[in-house]
């Protein structure tokens, strides 16, 4: 059974300030484009004609059949940009190969993250789930208006159009068209007020393993990187950091740093010395050259496996009891098994740090026993052991 989703008119006040039209100019492609202005909980749909681009838009379909998401999250090797497409592509029921990414413009209104409030940012594993509905919504709004342009071409009812791999037909009347070929005509449709989702069990995409959206670019090398980007008369920044945490600059010497061809300034910092040149290059020569003497009286020496033991202190206090992770000195250590001490050295630390963390059966018995154990087991700090 397919999810209805209703679509909210958007008020007339919001639609003068953040819609743009572009009707009928010689220099506008034909396209559709759909995009959804979100407000808090409130979603709110946009929709443009004849080659407009709308702010936030996620969605672009253009006369060359190729699909364009808008997507508002950073890929940085985590594979966003392609699990992001993918929602897109299969609620529009396009092909795979037509799909294309590009990274949303800098407006933390329009492009906000909705799990941290008006910022455009990335992290915590939320652009997925943060963009589920309102891509799907996205895709489902552009296949109905591209159904909607196909029955109104070829006059037959639009539940008797299939749609898939980006291509429209009706069987009776052998009427068939991609998505670039309706693409001007679907952008004169209405928004529809109602968009139906897939259900799951109908995901020809989603659960797939599709090849990477953003791997050919970075392959041959057209991909562009923060790095790649120059303006006229802007200078780069390269900062030399202190070696511990909490160290701060006592002193430098920026003589032989100034001296290197395009360095144009050095300047203290409150997190270190930066250097500016005129390039990346001329910058990085201008801090290895920089010396720096450091205060680190107030930086943190400590390893880790000695920032864990002294969490001891803590565990026993009254801050730690409220929170039902005291230890109790009269219970002894639970024993782990032999297969959990071959492969405790290969979780990371933050991982075994992780008081919800079963690591063993003897670990989930002492759990069920009550608080204080399980607080016990899952709060020391493991050591490494060598495979028996």
């Amino acid at each position: 059974m397919s999810a209805i989703f209703s679509i909210e008119p958007e008020p007339k006040s919001a639609a003068l300030g953040r819609r743009s039209f572009l009707k009928g100019t010689a220099a506008a492609a034909a396209g559709l484009t759909i995009g959804f202005y979100w407000a808090g909980p409130t979603r709110r749909a946009l929709a443009a004609t004849a080659g407009a681009f709308v702010p936030n838009a996620f969605l672009r379909v253009a006369p060359d059949d190729s699909v364009t998401v808008v997507a508002k999250h950073l890929e940085m090797g985590q594979g966003s940009y392609t699990g992001l497409a993918t929602i897109v592509a299969e609620e529009l029921d396009a092909d795979w190969a037509q799909i294309r990414i590009e990274s949303a413009p800098a407006d933390a209104k329009l492009y906000n993250n909705l799990a941290f409030g008006t910022i455009q940012g990335t992290g915590g594993s939320s652009a997925i789930a943060n963009s589920w509905m309102q891509l799907r919504q996205a895709g489902a709004a552009a296949r109905a208006m591209l159904v909607a342009a196909a029955a109104a071409e070829w006059n037959v009812p639009a539940v008797q159009i299939v749609v898939d791999r980006g291509v429209l037909s009706h069987a009776a009347s052998r009427g068939q068209a991609s998505f670039g070929e309706l693409a001007g005509k679907a952008a004169a449709q209405p928004l529809p007020t109602q968009v139906a989702l897939k259900d799951p069990k109908d995901f020809k995409l989603i659960g797939q393993k599709l090849p990477r959206v953003d791997v050919p670019a970075k392959s041959n090398g057209t991909a562009e990187f923060t790095l790649d980007v120059t303006l006229p008369g802007m200078l780069v920044a390269v900062l030399q950091r202190p070696p511990l945490f909490g160290a701060t600059v006592k002193s430098y010497n920026a003589t032989k740093a100034k001296a290197v061809p395009g360095v144009v300034e050095v300047v203290e910092v409150p997190r270190g010395v930066a250097v500016v040149g005129k390039s990346f290059w001329a910058a990085k020569k201008g801090r290895d050259a920089l010396k720096v003497d450091w205060d680190d009286t107030k930086a943190e020496k400590r390893s880790w496996p000695r920032s864990l033991r002294n969490t001891a202190s803590w565990r026993s206090s009254p801050a730690s009891r409220r929170a039902g992770r005291a230890i109790s000195p009269a219970r002894s250590k639970p024993r782990r098994s032999r297969s959990a001490r071959r492969t405790s050295f290969l979780i990371s630390p933050m991982r075994r740090w992780n008081r919800s963390t079963p690591w063993s059966s003897s670990t989930r018995t002492a759990a069920r026993s009550g608080p204080a154990t399980s607080s016990r087991q899952s709060t020391r700090p493991m050591r490494r052991r060598s495979p028996a």
